[in-house]
């Protein structure tokens, strides 16, 4: 039984390994890193308590236990008030501790005042994505948000359906996402990466393939981000680009928002397309962008995502026609 139990730690352990899993334990900003000193303190104490009384209680078991010989009735201790006191106040005085300890996370991990400098960001969650709307420059994309490494960013969270929740463990706290009300938080994140995050409130089938990426930039980088989500998308060329714009311009932007052309339209209920291929995921953030994902996609979305909103009948050559054309979107 034993042996059996041990595989199964190790192989857990062995499973675990294989895929770094987000964590504010090793975090990439101010507000992870007060997190993670905290539960580290929390931690180490609790095992310290753990110990001793585990320990003491052990030992007290071993030292009394009844042996063959002992015939007469164990003998009784009454009252050890020194003991008691100190039992009593230790614990009162850790608790003491604890809540001066949270109490000051607590406040650096607060929302700080909104400066002039800050990038603002107004996050939209859907069954199952996220839409990113940068307010300040008209950009509005999906899925994969991108920062300026430490540069406070002032997030507004709406949702248009069910509650959902936006987390990033690396960067921030978890803040729910809630219909009709207007949560806020903040992010920063202090180290350039992807750090990827998760919808943390169960809001349906597809749950958990609402993902987040979040690209913190240099500045060059995240400048030259912008430049290209600002610039005009790639026109279509060749008839098969042509025939998928005309399919896209008459079909997908009844859900999808597109600017391309005389095409131009602010429907939300489906991600924005105008630079699609500047993604690396998609379908909430969980598929890899590429040719052969989206031809999967096109052909049969609920098997890659059911109950997605996106239900869509498509003949092959369709297919290829919109293929061309979404990949100059770039």
């Amino acid at each position: 039984m034993l042996r059996k139990f041990g595989v199964l730690v190790s192989l857990a352990f062995l499973l675990s390994s294989c895929q770094t899993s987000p964590t504010f334990l090793n975090p990439a900003s101010t507000t992870a890193s007060h997190e993670a000193r905290l539960y580290w303190i929390i931690l180490v104490m609790a095992l310290v308590v753990f110990v001793l009384v585990e320990g003491g209680l052990l030992w007290t078991v071993i030292r009394d236990r009844k042996r063959p010989e002992d015939i007469a009735p164990a003998p009784q201790f009454h009252g050890n008030t020194r003991l008691e006191v100190t039992w009593t106040v230790i614990p009162i005085l850790l608790v003491i501790v604890l809540f001066v300890m949270t109490v000051q996370t607590m406040s650096a991990v607060a929302q700080p005042e909104a400066q002039t400098d800050d990038l603002n960001v107004r996050i939209v969650g859907h069954r199952w994505w996220w839409e990113y709307d940068y307010p300040d420059l008209g950009i509005v994309t999906a899925n994969e948000l991108h920062i300026p490494v430490g540069k406070v960013v002032q997030v507004s969270l709406e949702s248009v359906d069910v509650i959902h929740s936006f987390w990033v463990p690396q960067l921030s706290g978890k803040t729910d996402v809630i219909p009709g009300q207007h949560n806020t938080m903040w992010l920063k994140g202090d180290k350039v990466g992807v750090y990827t995050g998760q919808c943390a409130e169960f809001c349906g089938t597809e749950h958990a393939l609402m993902r987040i990426h979040v690209f913190v930039d240099s500045q060059a980088d995240y400048d030259a981000w912008v430049a290209n989500q600002l610039r005009a998308a790639t026109q279509p060329q060749s008839e098969d680009e042509l025939a998928g714009y005309d399919t896209v311009a008459n079909t997908c932007v009844s859900c999808h928002s597109i600017n391309v052309g005389e095409v131009t339209d602010n429907a939300k209920s489906g991600p924005n397309l105008t630079h699609l291929f500047s993604r690396t995921t998609f379908a909430g953030g969980t598929y890899p962008l590429n040719e052969e994902n989206l031809r999967r996609w096109l052909e049969d979305t609920q098997e890659l995502k059911p109950d997605s909103n996106m239900q869509i009948t498509l003949l092959p050559e369709e297919i290829d026609q919109i293929i061309a054309f979404l990949t100059l979107l770039k």
